[in-house]
């Protein structure tokens, strides 16, 4: 008895060792606890609670890599689980979404559950990637080892002359920046930042900021190397600073972390809000253009129409997921933008998804609530809330990309409502890049 993992696109969970019934249907890369020998060419298995039988042949003794592109309306929040299980958490979306899945996933409101997550990345300190963060940094049963940032905070208004900070005499560089929760010890801080960083110091966080002279980041896996591309800071009076990008979306956006992550023959691209000033200053650099050769490829800024057309070629992804949502309604994902990302595939057949194409909730549990979605955080501390946010996670489960490879093939799914349960995709080879 132990730990497995499913080998094939899907596998069929039977009531019985005679297969005449099936409970569910799992997919690539699930893992399943055995509960004994096979009997007829079928393992008794259980799977998240659930008994059942798999048949033998589609269980194999290796992990792969979990991407779980998370459905959190209008924002981003990207859970990863490598193989050797460090946990990776990218943006927590504005809501309590991000921090339902992980109740949902890790059975959160069961006595003794707990979760590590290795590595927290905030792409950029917008509100719809930020605020569903505080919730996970503060929870009792998630634990957060490390933060990493872009360096760019939010102020009050008045602060400086920007709500980024200050500005050099020409406008052309912004030269605020903090790495350290130290450095913003007194400052101005608008109140979603002023929540961020006093749920840092409750949790007495280890937080960092990042950009391209880091190059990599150290998961202590072997198998896994993650680079960061994003954010390229100049150089002014031998201090670091930021290229201006017209105003402070512009320049908040355009500096978000980038990161690829590499698994063997798999390339995954995570790029945060970038846009058309943030990538073509990010390209410019021939180094980091070679870099963004992504087959997975997390898009920019929910779909926006503000995208760069030589940078998606230089992603060329096969796989694309947009995380957009229709509250607020900013016509996410722009019909150009789809259109944009298709042609630049490497692919003949590329495949896009959108979680908020892919949603709808399910209602037979309740109807979903504002409330539901802003459970104030310190009620977490119960398990009866926990409970509450794993039902209403469960309620979304269809809005999530599943992306899944062992380094060789790429699987990706999302739930349907049909019986066959899944559309899924895969075997895919990783493609190469065209050379434009």
């Amino acid at each position: 008895m132990g730990i497995r993992y499913i080998t094939s696109k899907t596998s069929f969970l039977y009531e019985s060792d005679t297969g005449e019934k099936r409970r569910m249907i799992l997919i690539f890369g699930d893992e399943v606890q055995t509960k004994g020998s096979a009997i007829n060419g079928r393992i008794p298995v259980e799977f998240r609670n659930r008994p059942g039988y798999i048949k033998e042949k589609d269980l194999g003794d290796k992990a792969g890599l979990e991407l779980y592109f998370i459905d959190v309306g209008q924002g981003d929040s990207t859970f990863i689980v490598t193989p050797g299980r460090k946990k990776i958490l990218i943006d927590g979306g504005i809501n309590q979404r991000a921090h339902a899945y992980l109740a949902w996933k890790y059975r959160l409101d069961q006595p003794g559950t707990s979760v590590d997550t290795d590595l927290l990345v905030l792409s950029h300190a917008d509100t719809d990637h930020l605020n569903g963060l505080v919730p996970i940094i503060t929870h009792p049963c998630i634990n957060v080892k490390k933060v990493i940032h872009s360096g760019i905070a939010t102020f009050k208004s008045g602060e400086y002359n920007t709500e980024l900070g200050d500005l050099d005499p020409t406008g052309t560089y912004l030269k605020t920046h903090h790495n350290s929760l130290e450095d913003l010890a007194g400052l101005n801080l608008s109140d979603d930042f002023t929540a961020w960083k006093n749920a840092l110091v409750a949790e007495a966080m280890h937080y960092s900021s990042v950009d391209v002279s880091d190059e990599t980041i150290d998961l202590d896996e072997p198998e896994i190397a993650v680079d960061i591309l994003g954010p390229r800071r100049d150089t002014l009076n031998d201090k670091p600073v930021s290229k201006w990008f017209k105003d402070k979306s512009k320049t908040i956006n355009g500096h978000s972390v980038v990161l690829r992550l590499t698994f063997d023959k798999v390339l995954i691209l995570f790029s945060g809000d970038l846009n058309i000033e943030g990538a073509k200053h990010l390209i410019q650099d021939d180094a980091i253009k070679a870099k963004m050769d992504a087959h997975v490829f997390k898009a920019p800024h929910h779909g926006s129409h503000e995208f760069y057309i030589p940078f998606l070629k230089a992603v060329s992804p096969q796989i694309s997921i947009i995380s957009s949502g229709d509250e607020p309604d900013h016509g996410h994902p722009r019909a150009v933008f789809i259109g944009g990302v298709g042609l630049a595939s490497r692919s003949d057949s590329p495949l896009i998804f959108s979680t908020e194409i892919a949603s709808f909730v399910e209602t037979e549990i309740k109807a979903v609530t504002e409330e539901d979605d802003n459970i104030e955080a310190e009620d977490f501390a119960t398990s009866e809330a926990n409970k509450k946010a794993r039902h209403l996670f469960k309620r979304r489960l269809h809005g999530m990309i599943n992306v899944r490879t062992d380094g060789k093939n790429i699987y990706a799914a999302r739930r349907v409502a049909a019986g066959y349960w899944w559309e899924s995709y895969g075997p895919l080879v990783p493609a190469q890049r065209p050379d434009y």
